[in-house]
Formats: structure tokens, sequence, C-alpha cells
């Protein structure tokens, strides 16, 4: 009985954490500001489209329990990429998994059991700062519609203005706000905002180096996305780390720039990639 109360415990936070966009400390006041425009209603990865795995084979379902909680990517053939807070604090490897080689989160494609992770040492859940987590997986990544997306190097800088699509598997919420899971994976387009403008939308919030500014009105990652890739010019730029819970609204989603020297390193150090 009390296995199956603690295991009760813990999937209801999980589908917790799944409903709500993360925010940093201090970033609730500033959304609270901003009228909502009506397109967090419509789904998940907002105003994207419909993709398939086949020209995103890098994507994959992070699963607690076998319950998907966030995005990743694979990053080499044992090694997957997400966000810290996906992960935060430490749990145990064998309540993870992740699902490749499918469009749909819920079947196909093979499961993969984590045997390792490691949370980014100075990973501030009050900031979201540093927030990247690596998976070593029980078994390479060989299967059908599984490719690694290579990642930019150190000191890389995307330009304002840059295009870039982010795919995921959010969470979806109909107009009569009855929200339902989804289980095919989309994708948008968005482009890279300026340090400086981000620094405006969001006011007093801190928006570190170790962060990249992208979306735009209508255009949005959203509940669920997190940990999943940012891809620009075939190489993955960031991860989906917070924003507005007014997905699609006028402030910028943050996404973990992999280019960083704190979190690129990061990455070399642990997975040699």
């Amino acid at each position: 009985m009390q296995v199956f109360i603690t295991f009760c415990v813990i999937a209801l936070t999980v589908a917790s954490g799944y409903e709500r966009r993360m925010q940093p400390d201090g970033a609730q006041l500033v959304d609270a500001k901003v009228p909502s425009s009506g397109v967090s209603l419509l789904k998940k990865i907002v105003g994207g489209e419909s993709v398939t795995i086949e020209t995103h084979p890098y994507q994959l379902s992070l699963r607690n329990y076998d319950y998907h909680i966030c995005g990743a990517s694979i990053i080499s053939s044992t090694w997957a990429l997400t966000a810290a807070h996906c992960l935060f604090p430490d749990p145990d490897p064998k309540t993870i998994s992740l699902r490749a080689g499918t469009s749909n989160k819920s079947i196909g494609g093979r499961i993969y059991n984590a045997s390792r992770i490691i949370i980014h040492p100075m990973y501030n859940p009050s900031w979201m700062d540093n927030d990247v987590a690596v998976i070593q997986v029980n078994a390479p990544f060989n299967g059908r519609n599984m490719q690694p997306i290579a990642l930019v190097p150190l000191n890389y800088e995307p330009l304002a203005g840059i295009r870039a699509i982010v795919t995921g598997w959010g969470r979806q919420v109909s107009h009569s706000d009855d929200a339902s899971q989804v289980t095919g994976l989309a994708g948008v387009e968005i482009p890279i905002i300026s340090k400086e403008d981000c620094l405006k939308q969001w006011d007093a919030v801190t928006v570190t180096p170790q962060m990249i500014c992208a979306g735009e009105l209508g255009r949005d990652s959203c509940n669920g996305d997190s940990g999943g890739p940012l891809v620009s010019g075939g190489r993955q730029i960031g991860l989906v780390s917070w924003g507005s819970t007014k997905c699609g609204g006028p402030l910028a989603a943050i996404y973990t720039h992999i280019g960083n020297s704190a979190i690129r390193t990061f990455i070399s150090s642990t997975t040699g990639i």
C-alpha cells in the first residue's frame, strides 16, 4: 500500500509539472501584466504545424514512470540532452526513460532506459539558470528514425532575427479550457530575439548569458515542450527552458543557450561531445 501511495504522489507531481510552464522568481509578476491574447488556448507548439520524426529524428520524449514529462534530443549514440528542471532535483534513473524513433509520444519507436543522469552543477531553480542536463541510456540509439543532432560549438552566438525551429509534444488546450495530451509531434519556426529587447520585455527578471530569447506573437513553445530542441541550420542552438504562461503572447520564450561556455563546457565534459 505504501509503495502504491508513493507512486501516485510521484505521478501527480509529474502531471502537475507538465501542465504548467516553468518560470523563475519574478517572472510571474511580469507575466501577470500581459493581457491574454487567446492564442495560448489553441494548442501546444503555438502557431506551428504537425511534423514527423523522419524530418526530426533527434526528437525524444522524456518519460517518468512512462509518463511524458518533457522533450529531449539525441546528441550521440548513447547520450540525450534535456532541461535540468525536467529532472531536478535528482530522480532515480530507474524511473526515467526516453521514447525514440516515433512522431507519436505514446506508441511506436523504442523505449530506452536511463542509466545515468547528470544535472548541471550550477543549475539554479530560482533563476532557471544553467538549465541543462544530460542522460546516458542503456543501449545505443540505432533504430529507425533515430539520429543525433549536431550541437553548435563553444562560444557560438545566434544573431538576432535568424529563424530556428522548436519541436515537441506540449500541452494542448481547447477553447473550453479542457486540457488534453498531445500525441503527435509539432514544430514552429521562430526568430531569435536580441538580448536587449528580451530584457525590456521581461523587465526586472534576470535573463542571463546562459539564455537565448526567441519567439513572436502567435508563434511559441508551450507547456510540456520543456527540454525540447531549438534548431537552426541543422544544429541545436538551444533547448526549451521557461516563458510566459500565455503561450504565443508578446513575451519572448527563454531557451538554454547551448553555445554559452558554461553550458557547452558542461555538455562536452560529461559526454565527450
